[in-house]
């Protein structure tokens, strides 16, 4: 899929045409790229491998396709919105894989700055500003508009929106008055931190800001000259305390799915350090009545009923943001914690689906078996990646299936009582390795072939694709013979 580059304004912090540049993925009923990577999320492993004597032609890497899926205009389209510095994908991976939503419209899943596989903020000291909700929605508009060639769309425009980017939605619908036919929420949040929250995710800032320039501030020393393979003995640490908080507010006493919890790991260190994440998220301004009346579109707020945030539901406060609706509906998914899109994706699915009038019994799952070959050449590595992890988690090996796991462990400080997460995704080479004994093959062949992932500094690159290095990994498999275990070396700039 491509990339798409806003055009140039100042007012929105673009100094240069394409400077920013958003990436997306689009699903159509004749082309349901989503519900194809739920259905066939092996094979999209398995093409991450090159042609070998253990790699079926047909599991192979094909030259990527530079077409974009076209949206088809006897559709509706509803566009998902992410939040926290996520990918969308990753946010409403069940919602944008549904066989019955993937068959009624054209879903446009789109990265803004930061989230995702698009690159961050540009820094501009002189800019007069920061990035706020009302550059978040500029981007998003100007980014509808160029894939749309409009601020219209016959068939009507949805949009499904994530916690913050609940208030993101609400800025778009005021200044395209008339053009999206609903605005849905789900995950709500306050349009106004109280003075408490702010000053306590200040303090959390701090800790990030402190762990950040622990590891970039430092004039470098020998060791640190040392490869990043090769010294392991001074990982930079995320405050516990941080990671168990905001986990808590996602998912409250549940687990984190390990494509959700990846990110705090591998991205916030780099990305929500910056002020810009700061004073987005929870210096917020509200909007001006005027502008709230301006929405006149249907809305849906959907919250969960435990383990939120705030100490009360917020849903109705926020369908209050609209006085001027057509229509605005409330629902309250019982036993929920917040994010629902993750830990809910069922019952969400079902309420938009409800919402939107469209139903779901008796419909058959979509049919994607004649159009595989094309998806699977139209999606770039990276994309595969990432979708890999999100509808294919067994096929990424956790810790225990990581042979460095022991020495990792021996070099862990005993004398730190809290627990800490590593951050040092771009710093040094944090492995992530594919289980594709179970991908599709015509080999009898009974070896394991995994792939090997590090992060490099996105900052630094200038494309987004991955560059490889294939060898054997004796050390790994524990002989030094050319039938020891086939590893790539994937090398990405968006984490």
């Amino acid at each position: 899929m491509p990339f798409l580059a806003l055009p140039k304004n100042e007012s929105l912090l673009r100094f240069e045409d394409g400077q920013v540049t958003l990436h997306y993925l689009v699903s159509t009923p004749a082309h349901p790229t989503f519900v194809y990577a739920q259905t066939h999320a092996p094979l999209l492993a398995a093409s991450l491998l090159p042609v070998s004597p253990r790699t079926p032609l047909s599991c192979a890497a094909p030259a990527a396709s530079r077409d974009a899926v076209q949206l088809d205009p006897r559709y509706p389209v509803m566009l998902f919105l992410p939040s926290e510095c996520f990918s969308v994908a990753h946010l409403f991976s069940a919602q944008l894989a549904d066989a019955v939503l993937s068959s009624h419209f054209n879903l446009v899943a789109v990265d803004p700055r930061g989230h995702g596989l698009t690159r961050d903020v540009p820094i501009q000291p002189a800019a007069g500003r920061k990035y706020d909700l009302d550059i978040k929605a500029g981007d998003c508009l100007d980014f509808t508009r160029l894939l749309l060639g409009g601020e219209t769309w016959a068939a009507g425009m949805h949009i499904l929106a994530c916690s913050m980017s609940g208030l993101v939605a609400a800025r778009m619908a005021a200044q395209w008055p008339g053009a999206f036919t609903s605005v849905m929420v789900t995950s709500p949040i306050l349009e106004r931190e109280s003075e408490f929250m702010v000053e306590s995710f200040q303090g959390i800032k701090e800790l990030l800001e402190e762990s950040w320039h622990s590891l970039h501030d430092p004039a470098p020393t020998a060791a640190q000259l040392r490869p990043a393979s090769l010294d392991r003995s001074s990982p930079v640490k995320l405050p516990g305390e941080v990671v168990q908080g905001f986990t808590f507010r996602w998912a409250g006493t549940e687990p984190i799915p390990a494509h959700i919890a990846s990110y705090l790991s591998r991205t916030w260190l780099e990305r929500l350090v910056r002020d810009w994440w700061f004073d987005l998220y929870w210096l917020r301004a509200p909007m001006s009545p005027a502008a709230r009346e301006r929405i006149t579109c249907d809305v849906l707020v959907v919250e969960g009923d435990r383990d939120l945030p705030y100490d009360r539901n917020v849903a109705q406060d926020v369908a209050d943001l609209f006085p001027c609706a057509r229509s605005t509906r409330v629902v309250t998914v019982d036993r929920a914690p917040f994010l629902l899109s993750v830990k809910r994706p069922d019952e969400l699915t079902r309420v938009v689906c409800a919402f939107l009038g469209v139903e779901r019994e008796g419909k058959e799952a979509q049919r994607v078996g004649c159009v595989q070959e094309g998806m699977l050449e139209g999606l770039e590595m990276e994309e595969r990646f990432e979708l890999v992890k999100v509808y294919a988690p067994d096929l990424v090996a956790d810790s225990d299936d990581d042979e460095d796991t022991d020495e990792e462990d021996d070099d862990d400080d005993d004398d730190d009582e809290e627990e800490e997460v590593d951050i040092r995704g771009n710093t040094s080479p944090t492995q992530y390795r594919l289980k594709l004994h179970a991908a599709p093959s015509t080999s009898s062949a009974a070896t394991t072939t995994r792939t090997k992932r590090t992060g490099s500094n996105s900052s630094a690159a200038a494309n987004n694709h991955f560059s490889a290095a294939m060898f054997h990994d004796a050390a790994a498999s524990g002989d030094a013979h050319a039938g020891g275990p086939l590893v790539r070396t994937l090398h990405e700039t968006h984490l």
